[in-house]
């Protein structure tokens, strides 16, 4: 190992580790130091396909191209994808394993671990600094002995930690000085600084704060981070939030299904400044403009909640008035007339109905199809636009009649994918990442009426912006100097 490692790690989930991770990234790749972002272990249901068609959490995608890199599976060598509230799909180096229950993971930590170091070893190879993402709190003293992404990781990288903390959640000294004080002793150590992340209002209201959190921990305060008006991409369904614009006219409505999976497929459409974006467990209501049913990580179990909830009735009334309904991956599926499970890779529910809106059946299988696509959009409507994203389900989607009303939706260079209607306002596709494609999201939201100014690259924006928030708020002087730049 050659790299010098920070290890941001975090007194809970949801405090901004990721994002002050892809800020750092950002900020020392500009100053021309070669940095890489590394989490060792991620849960999450947003995932990006690589160059090579290797599977990592959309999270490490962001800190990658804020580094100014392309993604790597060396960046996140274990992804746990929830499938069901005791059991997920294990990604090792970006190829899936298989499903493993809770206890079945936790018995292989040291395996695994082992898996970690060897993609941490190559990365630092490769680069002079890593910036490690640690995951949820390092002091859960129950799961302290199994964790793969903390303390364990920070002292292999021989790492300095910086800690931060959510005040915007309240108990910041709690959980600040709380973390530090369960910290083991060579943990302690390697404690370098604080950072106090999502401040709201006038900074010198907090100088006495900083004071009194330096004189608890005896470490210094190396960042008071404002909370911004910063569209982010939420790692999980937690975070998840829309856009409502007090003069936006176009409301686009998301199921937010119980194993959504892959929703950051919709932040360019939260920054379109037309466009009202909801998340709705149950239906609006008033009908939208547009229903999108996003990717999901148990379709079947899924869809049946879809009915639950009084989905099913209102999608396919509001389709015949002339709402435009979209289904991504899972939700393409969602949109057949059948979803079969034979070899029971999703659970208990071998088969089940679908919409019924495409003449297609699903047949779920065990290869997963993970690559990066491009081709273009058939449908007049969308005026031949160039499609790039990527791929990432396990299932076989066929017709079962006649496609006399619908067409391919998008053609790719070996084979066509999706389908779309005459009329042009019900359309499924597999492909995801569709919505950042500038020339596609525009020629729809046209389509939904859309008139007015338009976004070209929100995300390079949200990047910029961000950066800048972390070049002025943290004391990166200190930052060098960990790591000997």
């Amino acid at each position: 190992m050659t790299a010098q490692a920070i290890s941001i790690l975090g007194t809970s989930s949801h405090v901004g580790k990721t994002w002050i991770v892809a800020g750092l990234c950002g900020v020392l790749a500009d100053q021309g130091i070669r940095v890489a972002p590394f989490k060792a272990q991620n849960m999450s249901l947003n995932a990006y396909i690589t160059d090579e068609g290797f599977e990592i959490s959309y999270a490490q995608a962001l800190q990658a191209w804020s580094a100014g890199l392309e993604p790597n599976v060396l960046m996140n060598p274990v992804l746990l994808k929830p499938e069901t509230d005791s059991r997920s799909q294990l990604i090792l180096n970006g190829i899936v394993q298989g499903p493993y229950d809770s206890r079945h993971f936790r018995d292989r930590r040291d395996e695994l671990f082992a898996v970690i170091r060897r993609a941490y070893d190559q990365l630092a190879r490769q680069y002079d600094v890593i910036i490690v993402e640690g995951a949820g709190s390092p002091v859960e003293l129950n799961l302290m002995q199994t964790d793969l992404s903390n303390i364990r990781l920070a002292e292999y990288a021989d790492a300095s930690i910086v800690l931060v903390g959510d005040i915007d959640r309240g108990g910041i000294f709690a959980s600040l000085y709380g973390t530090q004080a369960l910290l083991p002793l060579e943990a302690k150590q390697r404690l370098k600084g604080l950072i106090v992340n999502k401040f709201r209002g006038d900074f010198t209201l907090f100088s006495d704060g900083v004071d009194i959190l330096q004189k608890l921990t005896g470490v210094p305060v190396l960042g008071l981070i404002p909370f911004v008006d910063i569209p982010f991409p939420q790692e999980d369904a937690l975070g998840v939030s829309g856009s409502e614009k007090p003069d936006a006219h176009i409301t686009i409505c998301i199921v937010r299904l119980p194993f959504m999976s892959n929703f950051t497929d919709f932040d360019p459409l939260r920054m379109e400044p037309e466009v009202n974006l909801i998340y709705q467990v149950t239906p609006p209501g008033t009908r939208p403009d547009m229903i999108i049913i996003p990717g999901s990580k148990n379709t079947l179990s899924d869809l049946a909640w879809l009915r639950r909830r009084g989905w099913q009735d209102k999608i396919l009334i509001w389709a015949q008035e002339g709402t435009m309904v979209a289904g991504i991956c899972g939700g393409f599926q969602m949109m057949g007339v059948k979803v079969r499970d034979p070899l029971g890779i999703e659970g208990s529910i071998v088969a089940s109905s679908g919409l019924g809106l495409f003449p297609v059946e699903t047949v779920l299988t065990s290869n997963k199809t993970t690559r990066q696509v491009q081709g273009h959009a058939l449908a007049a409507a969308f005026h031949g636009a160039v499609i790039r994203g990527y791929e990432q389900h396990m299932g076989d989607t066929r017709p079962v009649a006649e496609l006399l009303s619908f067409s391919p939706f998008i053609e790719l260079e070996d084979h066509s994918d999706g389908l779309i209607n005459q009329v042009g306002n019900l359309w499924g596709t597999y492909i995801h990442g569709i919505f950042h494609n500038t020339t596609f999201r525009h020629a729809m939201i046209h389509q939904l009426g859309g008139q007015g100014m338009m976004t070209e690259n929100p995300f390079n924006r949200v990047i910029t912006e961000w950066k800048e928030v972390i070049a002025e708020h943290v004391d990166l002087a200190t930052l060098f100097r960990l790591v000997g730049s």
